[in-house]
């Protein structure tokens, strides 16, 4: 399954960037995370409650960063294990680019699955992944947005989550 998109942030690169690798905001914005750990300055340790369709089941794995290149691109590659559930495995790209005040990201990413998680069908585990990634990116938009209000920036509301595509 190849997923891509794009956001707008109303923050820096490097704001954007320090969010999306801090461990404490990940945890708040990924839907059903019970965890998120820093191994190292380049490996992440997650642990996660996912629904799809009839399927509940705990997930936990890795993600590594791989040639980063601060604070404008990385690619990110996964494993999520969960015994007799299946697995999830990919890799995403994700860029970020300065846009007047604010930052774009772009994701380009590509999933395989496997056990009862691939049994439930490409189609439903589509739907949950996209609905999935619309709210990490309104729940990360609301973490940037009071990171930069703290920080006592002069405008600090985000962009709105619907300008993903």
């Amino acid at each position: 399954m190849e997923l891509s998109g794009q956001v707008l942030f109303s923050a820096t690169p490097s704001a954007v960037w320090s969010a999306l690798f801090d461990p404490e905001v990940l945890k708040l914005c990924i839907p059903g995370c019970k965890g998120v750990e820093r191994k190292s300055d380049c490996e992440y340790i997650a642990t996660m409650a996912v629904k799809v369709g009839p399927l509940n089941a705990s997930f936990s794995g890795s993600i590594a960063l791989v040639d980063p290149e601060y604070p404008t691109a990385v690619t990110l590659t996964g494993a999520l294990q969960s015994g007799a559930a299946g697995f999830a495995k990919g890799q995403a790209r994700i860029t970020l680019r300065p846009v007047d005040n604010a930052t774009e990201l772009q994701y380009l990413a590509e999933m395989r699955i496997g056990g009862k998680l691939a049994a439930v069908g490409d189609r439903l585990f589509g739907s949950a992944v996209k609905r999935n990634i619309i709210d990490f990116f309104a729940a990360f938009e609301a973490q940037i947005a009071s990171a930069t209000a703290a920080a006592g920036a002069s405008d600090p509301t985000p962009l709105a989550a619907s300008d993903l595509i």
